[in-house]
């Protein structure tokens, strides 16, 4: 009985770290999608200064918002691989955790006594 106690806490622990990498992809796929808006609207910006041939102050403004959000999605995009990575070994130890138990223990929720105050994880 000890034993499926401390696996069913450590499926709970790794339940709720799968949730965390969950959200932190779901962030990260929000910024990437802004930060694509942001290139989409440049190269509009762009084409229009080329088009309307609009020279020196502008255009370098216009260079360098363009670097800026290239390397804004560089970024996102290498903390979405980190976020990505996450969530896969969230997964595989929550899979490898319902393997060995044959099923993901739901947490209850917290009650307000002491006891289970006492017993419940820091967060």
């Amino acid at each position: 009985m000890g034993d499926n106690a401390d696996l069913e806490r450590r499926a709970i622990d790794a339940l709720r770290r799968y949730r965390e990498a969950l959200a932190s992809v779901e962030e990260m796929e929000q910024e990437e999608a802004a930060a694509r808006r942001a290139l989409a609207d440049w190269q509009g910006r762009a084409e229009t200064a080329i088009l309307e041939n609009q020279l020196s102050p502008g255009r370098s403004h216009l260079i360098q918002a363009g670097q800026a959000i290239i390397a804004r999605l560089q970024e996102v995009g290498l903390a979405m691989s980190e976020a990505t990575a996450a969530l896969d070994v969230a997964y595989r130890t929550l899979a490898a955790l319902d393997e060995e138990l044959g099923y993901i223990p739901i947490p209850e929720p917290a009650k307000p006594d002491a006891a289970s105050a006492a017993t419940r994880p820091e967060e």
